[in-house]
């Protein structure tokens, strides 16, 4: 009788410690649709996706960004990047879409070949991104997408629709700061902006010849 209540409280516990694992990883992996307000008034859904690395056993704590992706069906879009590449604006103008990324430490704006402002700027064309310079990116075109989705407990992640009234809620603090002073996207905030000019950057490489590639090489999930 003995034995088999110990076995019993040992499959038990057992039982529990897969249910916590398994709980860990789906919270790892944060799937939404959101709705993006482009920069001539329109409103699109995006499918979105962020993949964690794996929490720690026994701490469940979370991981960090392993990938970023972003699926739009109607242009056939995919965004697959690397956890530390994370968009602030995508934009349709005239039928092409187009991806800005900001970038705000001394690493990644030398792999970079320190651009001039601190972001990366890339069109969608051909079934592939490809980069270009500030100049060449819309002059219109302002931060509109969620960057607030890997929280402490999963039970915040963004889940189902995520309308632009439950996006304010989600960043209001940092929303209030882009009405109070002004700036467009991410990298004009006061924290980064000018970030790879601080560095002691040599001139800004224009040929993106030796940058580093930003993107995950990995699949995506995107469907068509």
């Amino acid at each position: 009788m003995v034995r088999r209540k110990f076995t019993a409280a040992i499959r038990a516990f057992a039982l529990s410690l897969a249910g916590v694992a398994l709980t860990a990883c789906a919270s790892n992996d944060i799937r939404w649709t959101e709705e993006v307000k482009l920069s001539d008034g329109r409103v699109i859904e995006l499918q979105r996706r962020v993949e964690l690395t794996a929490s720690g056993f026994p701490a469940q704590e979370r991981g960090f960004v392993k990938y970023v992706e972003i699926c739009y069906a109607p242009l056939k879009l995919r965004w697959r990047s690397l956890g530390a590449y994370v968009p602030d604006v995508l934009d349709i103008v005239d039928g092409k879409a187009y991806m800005h990324v900001p970038i705000g430490n001394c690493g990644e704006c030398r792999a970079l070949g320190y651009p001039d402002p601190n972001a990366l700027h890339f069109v969608w064309e051909n079934g592939a991104w490809k980069r270009i310079r500030h100049d060449e990116f819309p002059a219109a075109s302002e931060w509109n997408l969620l960057r607030s989705f890997a929280n402490r407990r999963p039970q915040e992640d963004p889940r189902g629709l995520i309308t632009l009234q439950e996006k304010e809620r989600r960043e209001y603090s940092v929303r209030d700061e882009q009405r109070r002073f002004g700036w467009r996207r991410m990298h004009e905030r006061y924290l980064w902006r000018d970030a790879c000019k601080q560095c002691g950057a040599p001139k800004t490489n224009e040929s993106f010849s030796t940058a580093r590639e930003i993107f995950d090489p990995g699949g995506d999930s995107c469907t068509p």
